[in-house]
């Protein structure tokens, strides 16, 4: 592992200055509680911290009273529930912002107006396309977008994905989530790299349910389905446009959307998949190559490929990695 274990799996869990803090009174087994370098301080921002997730414990009493951590298994197993119960609140949150969409548009068929104007329903392809393109094209200030795999049939052109070097060097910002179906595709990742060496802020998710460009608070296209297949609504409508505002910025900090920052993006096939769930469970590669039908060095080779896409150098950092990302 690099540098410290125990500081380096509680990153992504708490905060840096509180996995140091954490780190330090594991350290020492335990410290007094008080002020200065060689106490434990309970108002201090990182002990605070450390209290609020669970993972330090007090004993003693008056001025005898000390802190000592809980041991790292206890405290990585809290503090990764802590994190799925975030995740699945923030599903949560997520869903009901949707809702709150469609229940403020009515169901496409024969839709030509909300909110005196608001929205236009669009069930041409061809017209479809103009306006992504065209919207892609068009921002000053800032883009918030989403990319599904599915295409319903239709491939969209990669030129459509690569943003134009004038609204970049103007301070417009790009903002692309795609899901990871078309980020694990061959063509889907080449584009990703062509679009953030351009200039694009990618992250992934899992999944995405709809495709959507919304431009500068004042416009956007989002489509009713994954695919784009059943149409999409153009969407002028201000408080239209705030809810999906808030839908996208919500799921673009998700803890379970993953940035890319312009790197290639990793190809977790689902074998890998497969093994990655079962390599987090704590099986050995033995019971992992019964459970999937392959060989002990398939498995090998399949781990390897995990670590390397995660960035990590052991398979219980793998198993701490992905359960930071929501993948298992």
């Amino acid at each position: 592992m690099r540098g410290s274990t125990r500081t380096e799996v509680l990153a992504g869990l708490v905060s840096t200055e509180a996995a140091v803090a954490y780190e330090r009174l594991h350290a020492a087994s335990r410290l007094p509680v008080g002020e200065g370098p060689e106490a434990f301080d309970p108002e201090a921002p990182a002990e605070r911290e450390l209290q609020d997730a669970g993972v330090i414990s007090f004993g003693g009493s008056g001025s005898a009273r000390f802190a000592r951590a809980v041991p790292p298994a206890v405290a990585l197993r809290r503090l990764l529930d802590r994190q799925h119960r975030r995740i699945s609140e923030l599903q949560a949150d997520l869903a009901g912002t949707w809702e709150r969409f469609t229940a403020l548009v009515a169901p496409t068929g024969g839709l030509t107006s909300v909110d005196g104007g608001g929205v236009r329903a669009i069930q041409d392809h061809d017209e479809l396309t103009r306006l992504a393109s065209g919207l892609y094209r068009s921002p000053r200030r800032l883009l918030r977008a989403t990319f599904t795999g599915s295409s319903g049939g239709h491939r969209v052109s990669e030129g459509v994905l690569l943003p134009p070097a004038d609204a970049l060097e103007a301070g417009a910002e790009f903002r692309m989530i795609y899901d990871a179906a078309h980020a694990h595709d061959g063509w889907g990742a080449r584009s990703i790299r062509q679009s953030t060496e351009a200039g694009e802020q990618a992250r992934v998710r899992k999944s995405v349910p709809v495709r959507m460009m919304h431009v500068d608070d004042t416009v956007a296209l989002v489509t009713t389905d994954r695919t784009g297949a059943a149409g999409a609504l153009q969407v002028h409508s201000p408080e239209l446009l705030k809810v999906l505002a808030e839908w996208f910025d919500a799921l673009w900090d998700a803890p379970d959307t993953v940035p890319l920052d312009g790197a290639d993006v990793a190809e977790l096939t689902p074998v890998r998949r497969r093994v990655l769930s079962l390599l987090a469970a704590g099986l050995t590669d033995e019971a992992i190559a019964r459970s999937t039908g392959t060989g002990e060095r398939t498995v090998r080779r399949h781990v390897c490929a995990i670590l390397e896409i995660l960035q990590v150098e052991s398979r219980f950092a793998a198993g701490v990695a992905a359960a930071k990302r929501g993948w298992v």
